[in-house]
């Protein structure tokens, strides 16, 4: 995604390049009407608008107005997992992918049960960077998601209400003084008034399936921010976001969970939250624009499990994660052709880890966790964690024809004590006004995941994960605002953890014996609004595997998904009424077969499944339509939006995984599969915003 601005000569930098220069064109009737401009408008109202892009996706069918859940309708995106899982992109890891929001890291940004952390009213732009982008960004060797939350408007203080069947929210937005304003956001999911406490739930063929709400799922977030246009040259931004996400059900004798794995049954309770707060400060002058931030982060999360009164007070898992973010920017405009983006950041970071739970020995390679079961360990582990990062790129517009971005990261950080030293490169050939031609190339890593290099559940001397991206694209504009793009790329992956569960050297746990690789096309089709529709048409080509070194074996990665296809459609039936659709295929997810029954050794009578190769089959083809339609209606004399939605509208059965119906099962003859699907049946959604 590359943002046009002005004038010309930066016609494929980033926006974030291109902002700190539009109040200083180098035409001169630019310069004249511009500052002209600036004696009405504030700076800060350059990004008080959300983009077009993001307009788009807000009211994306299927989405429930969420321009961040909308991105699985983007090239090169599958939901790894089932649809209500994070984002794998281009092949890579979910755990590979970055997630910035203004500048600051991310708790993180989606909710445990489907939607983003974020209200649609205050997303200002939304930038997926697939592969290959610059040294702006660090410890990550997947997908970047950079988030940018729009600066309050200097208007009278309004009040938006907005209400649907999953959540409900309050938005207050305004100005304060002459050179102030602010906003805020709070919403409330609604889930809890879909069930009901002590209710049994049922299973797919309506038998009861042994689970019992106890606190039905729940979540809740809240943003908000405060800028001080101080002058022309400088704002001062004070920012503030907060999740929380939580659960707590009961497993009986019945329930799948504990015929599986006894030991788990009782009680189980599960929360996870993080507040942050940030402190911006932007200084803008005619050839440079500085951004220095400290921010701060806390996160945490509990599971307690199998709590019963015959087992103490059950296991437990507990993470608390504190940090504290320096970061500082610098834009310079060397010359009219030439740029310098210098970016450092140091991140201090304190964790604790809390546990009285099993040893599990597993990696994504494993297609059920289950089975790697070690012995019962309890502990604390803290975990004093200093990284940094420095960079720098050289952005130069060398004739009409050719921009080169030249750049180089240095990372570090005193936990692995590891140093990385990373290129970056980026060349664009225009061949005319409307055709372009883009390559790029860069060195990434991150640390591995924690759990698999701490000291009693993992191998504190694994080396961090690499990764090798390299794409090249061509993009061509068509008239009445048509658009189309085709990029292919290539990536290797290095180092990734190996589970020793059956080596001779399993004491260390973990070893960096596993590589990858994955490559495709991405084809995205767009047109922008003309003639009352927009719409785009998304088709990816992937393959996506993962090579055990030790066993020399190389297999299909678990989010491996050779074809999706995405077409959205969106109309201005008239005045009041809008409305499209959102067809999704894909290839159905790769899984591993079951081929057998075995007895499970630590209690009679129990059973588990004996695996076939690993992520050897797939299911069928998956396939969904989702409708939307809007109306701009007024409420007691206030402006208000009526919201209808059916997702999942041909009611379309997608299974996401199998496993034994240990319900059904009572010897080791009785292969009895389950098929558990991905979506819900068709569901529809009423919504009403209004305004005052």
């Amino acid at each position: 995604m590359l943002a046009t601005c002005l004038p010309s000569l930066y016609r494929l930098t980033p926006l974030a390049l291109c902002l700190p220069f539009l109040t200083h064109a180098n035409v001169d009737a630019n310069e004249e009407i511009i500052e002209r401009l600036e004696t009405v408008y504030k700076r800060s109202s350059i990004t008080s608008e959300i983009t077009e892009n993001t307009e788009k996706l807000i009211t994306m069918p299927g989405a429930m107005g969420d321009p961040l859940r909308a991105v699985f309708a983007l090239p090169g995106v599958v939901a790894a997992g089932g649809s209500m899982s994070e984002p794998a992109v281009r092949g890579s890891s979910p755990d590979d992918n970055l997630f910035e929001v203004d500048f600051m890291p991310a708790g993180y940004i989606f909710h445990d049960f489907g939607s983003s952390i974020f209200n649609k009213y205050i997303i200002q732009d939304f930038q997926l960077y697939s592969a290959g982008y610059g040294t702006s960004y660090s410890n990550a060797t997947g997908a970047v998601f950079d988030v940018t939350l729009r600066n309050p408007k200097y208007q009278p203080i309004t009040t938006t209400l907005d209400l649907t069947m999953f959540n409900a929210g309050v938005f207050v937005e305004g100005q304060l003084t002459q050179n102030t304003a602010f906003y805020l956001s709070a919403r409330k999911s609604t889930l809890p008034l879909f069930f009901s406490k002590g209710e049994e739930l049922e299973n797919d063929d309506g038998e009861l399936s042994g689970i019992t709400i106890n606190d039905p799922p729940d979540d809740h977030d809240y943003q908000g921010k405060w800028i001080w246009d101080i002058n022309n040259q400088n704002a001062l931004t004070v920012s503030f976001t907060g999740a929380k996400d939580s659960v707590a059900a009961g497993f009986n004798q019945r329930a799948e969970l504990s015929l599986k794995n006894p030991e788990y049954q009782g009680d189980a309770d599960f929360i996870r939250e993080f507040t942050s707060q940030s402190i911006l400060w932007d200084h803008f002058n005619k050839d440079f624009h500085l951004r220095l931030g400290v921010g701060s982060l806390e996160h945490s999360g509990r599971l307690e499990y199998a709590k019963r009164a015959t087992l103490s007070d059950g296991y437990f898992d507990e993470e608390q994660q504190k940090q504290i973010t320096y970061k500082g920017r610098l834009n310079w405009r060397v010359t009219k052709a030439q740029q310098l983006v210098f970016d450092a950041a140091y991140f201090d970071n304190d964790s604790t880890y809390s546990y009285d739970s099993f040893q599990y020995l597993c990696t994504e390679l494993d297609p059920d966790c289950d089975l790697n079961k070690g012995e019962r360990i309890t502990g604390k582990d803290k975990l004093a964690l200093d990284k940094y990062f420095v960079g720098v790129s050289h952005v130069w517009v060398i004739n009409e024809q050719w921009q080169s971005e030249v750049g180089v990261q240095y990372q570090s950080n005193d936990y692995t004590d590891e140093d990385f030293v990373m290129p970056r490169l980026t060349l664009s050939y225009f061949i005319n006004n409307h055709n372009s031609i883009n390559a790029k190339y860069g060195h990434y890593n991150r640390m591995q995941d924690i759990d698999t290099l701490l000291p009693e559940h993992g191998n504190p001397n694994l080396r961090s994960q690499t990764s090798k991206h390299s794409s090249l694209g061509f993009a061509q504009e068509l008239a009445d605002e048509w658009t189309w793009s085709i990029e292919g790329y290539y990536k290797t992956m290095d180092d990734l953890p190996l589970a020793l569960n059956n080596y001779s050297d399993a004491a260390i746990r973990y070893s960096n014996d596993v590589t990858g690789r994955a490559y495709g096309v991405d084809l995205l089709i767009n047109k922008n609004k003309t003639d009352k529709w927009y719409g785009w048409l998304a088709v990816s080509y992937a393959k996506s595997e993962r090579t055990d070194q030790r066993q020399n074996i190389t297999r299909d990665y678990y989010a491996d998904t050779p074809l999706v296809v995405n077409m959205v459609f969106n109309y201005q039936i008239s005045e009041k009424w809008q409305g499209g659709f959102n067809f999704t295929a894909r290839s159905g997810q790769a899984y591993t077969p079951i081929v057998g029954v075995t007895e499970n050794s630590e209690f009679e009578g129990r059973f588990l499944p004996q695996y076939g190769d690993p992520f050897s089959e797939r299911f069928d083809v998956y396939h969904r339509l989702d409708l939307r339609f809007e109306r701009q209606t007024d409420f007691w004399g206030l402006d208000g939006v009526l919201i209808l939605e059916l997702m999942n509208a041909y009611g379309q059965a997608n299974t996401s995984s199998i496993d034994l119906d240990y319900q059904k099962v009572t010897s080791t003859n009785d292969l009895i599969i389950k098929e558990n699907e991905d979506d819900f049946e068709m569901r529809p959604s009423i919504g009403f915003s209004v305004k005052f």
